[in-house]
């Protein structure tokens, strides 16, 4: 613990290189999200606060996790085999902005994933992953949908992001964890248009 809290920028960018290197590997995943894990590196400042320095050490023990590391490099392989069935469109930003604030207004409604009421939100995401994807509402579409959500559901994936945003004093952000929860409840119970 001592030694992970004293290494330097460049040794904490060697570790997530590490990782990286080894989850996303002889793939062809996603290039533009493998770019932003290299890029988004642990730094911490001159004068960390204690909480800056666990955040890192849990982040260094995270990575370096055989089980996580399984874990990302099946999210990884899954990326590879949708680019080889053609998917070229990047990161999807906007996309992942409109699920999670339509999703968070769903839960502050009290919509239920299972409830009928569910059904029109769960049209406007399928159709705003149909215009990104270019893909057909379907009950095949939404099966591959929530399989593609399951893959990427670990919830140490978004403690990932978590830990370096505090290890670098960045601004906390919503969890993730219930819009993914929700959306898969959703597409459980509709599994149909």
């Amino acid at each position: 613990m001592h030694q992970l809290a004293k290494m330097t920028d460049a040794e904490r960018a060697g570790l997530i290189q590490d990782f990286v290197d080894d989850t996303f590997g002889g793939l062809d995943a996603n290039p533009e999200f493998v770019e932003l894990l290299r890029a988004a590196t642990p730094e911490l400042p001159e004068d960390p606060t204690p909480e800056q320095v666990r955040a890192w050490v849990e982040l260094a023990e995270l990575v370096r996790d055989r089980d996580f590391r399984a874990s990302v490099r099946r999210m990884a392989e899954y990326q590879a085999a949708e680019r080889a069935d053609g998917d070229r469109t990047g990161l999807h930003s906007d996309l992942s902005a409109f699920v999670r604030d339509t999703i968070a207004r769903a839960i502050d409604s009290g919509i239920a994933p299972e409830s009928p009421d569910a059904v029109p939100v769960l049209g406007a995401l399928l159709d705003g992953y149909a215009r990104t994807f270019s893909a057909d509402d379907s009950a095949e579409y939404r099966a591959s949908l929530l399989r593609r959500l399951e893959v990427a559901a670990d919830p140490r994936t978004e403690r990932y992001w978590q830990l370096l945003g505090m290890t670098n004093g960045w601004p906390a952000q919503p969890p993730m964890a219930p819009i993914f929860e929700w959306f898969m409840g959703a597409l459980r119970a509709h599994p149909r248009p």
